[in-house]
């Protein structure tokens, strides 16, 4: 079987949401807490084809990904927690410099 690659639609179609991005994660399904430190905490979720991840900063959305399997997306999830400390660390140097 071959796929089938659809070149017509309109630009605006490719930026319009899809219907997983309107339906709020937490009702998608059953989600787990696998991180929970400081201002962090991370959530994973089984599609069945995918595992989702949410990262929430400050109990804020900060950022979601998708990965083969439970232990990648916790793998995936900690580097991008580890890129987010490090940010907040330079923010705080560059604040105490101002000080």
């Amino acid at each position: 079987m071959t796929a089938t690659l659809d070149f017509d639609h309109k630009e605006e179609d490719a930026l319009n949401p899809s219907l997983v991005d309107r339906v709020r994660f937490a009702e998608l399904g059953t989600r787990i807490e696998i991180f929970r430190e400081g201002r962090y905490r991370a959530f994973v979720q089984d599609l069945e084809c995918v595992w989702r991840w949410e990262i929430h900063r400050d109990d804020e959305f900060v950022q979601e990904g998708c990965s083969l399997s439970e232990s990648s997306s916790r793998e995936a999830v900690g580097h991008v927690i580890s890129f987010y400390r490090r940010s907040d660390l330079r923010q705080s140097d560059k604040d105490d410099a101002r000080n």
